[in-house]
């Protein structure tokens, strides 16, 4: 089930950073159903202006990979920073912001470290707010997101596993994020910190069977080896290792009963796939 926009929910514009990533484009093309202005703002875009008279904000700039550029405070927790200092003087009443499960300002790993962060900036703001801690998000068959995506091999090449690929996992289908994000928005409904995980655990080799065709072929990369690797390599971090190391599960029912949500399972996005012997 896809939740409808509805026209007595929403008033003046909705405002979204980081409108270019995979939650962000189906957001925009959700609410585009809707009677809203939508402003999709880039980085230098999210200014008091843009703000001024607009009825809420979804916060989904971040990254679990920062450019070279960059870092995870940068890309997670001042671009919160600069948003809430944008609040000031505007008329917008909720803020929603995606996060990820184990956010903690006194986490170890940057990544996390950063999102707990950004979530006490936005609880310091005043306004209300709405957050989501997702587990991995994937996508379907022909946009399957980052995650997803590097869990897909080319043809004939194998799927390397970061770990033993025994790590508990529950991801969550992007249109489902969506289906939340579009409901926070509601100013009627509760506001607080909510897990967002997909309804199915299973292990990370698992999921790799479920989204591809049968006969894939799993290699798997120590953890030590893969962090060692990653200080040299392209596309990978230390932090990334961690989480991708690590169980990604969170608390299933609290979303579910708060904003009414129904969410789909990889299996249900992914049906099973039959090689056909040439």
């Amino acid at each position: 089930m896809t939740r409808s926009v509805s026209t007595s929910i929403f008033g003046g514009p909705i405002v979204i950073t980081g409108a270019s990533g995979q939650v962000g484009g189906a957001l925009r093309r959700r609410l585009a159903a809707g009677p809203s202005e939508i402003r999709a703002l880039t980085r230098h875009g999210v200014t008091p202006q843009a703000f001024r008279d607009a009825q809420a904000v979804v916060h989904l700039a971040g990254t679990l990979l920062p450019g070279r550029q960059s870092s995870y405070a940068q890309a997670n927790r001042a671009t919160v920073s600069q948003t809430v200092a944008a609040l000031r003087g505007s008329s917008v009443e909720r803020v929603v912001f995606l996060s990820y499960v184990g956010a903690d300002p006194h986490s170890d790993n940057a990544y996390l470290r950063a999102k707990g962060e950004a979530e006490e900036l936005l609880y310091r703001s005043g306004r209300d707010r709405v957050v989501f801690r997702c587990t991995h998000i994937f996508g379907p068959a022909d946009d399957p997101g980052p995650t997803i995506g590097a869990l897909i091999p080319r043809r004939g090449h194998s799927v390397w596993v970061l770990g033993d690929g025994c790590q508990r996992v529950a991801p969550v289908y992007r249109e489902d994020v969506v289906d939340a994000i579009v409901a926070a928005l509601d100013p009627s409904t509760y506001h607080g910190r909510f897990d967002l995980p997909g309804p199915e655990e299973m292990t990370m080799d698992d999921l790799v069977r479920t989204v591809n065709a049968d006969g894939v072929r799993l290699r798997h990369l120590p953890p030590g080896i893969a962090r060692t690797l990653s200080r040299a390599a392209p596309g990978t971090t230390p932090e990334l290792v961690d989480i991708m190391v690590a169980d990604s599960l969170g608390e299933q029912r609290r979303a579910d009963r708060t904003f009414g949500l129904e969410r789909r399972r990889v299996s249900d996005v992914y049906a099973p796939r039959v090689v056909l012997a040439a």
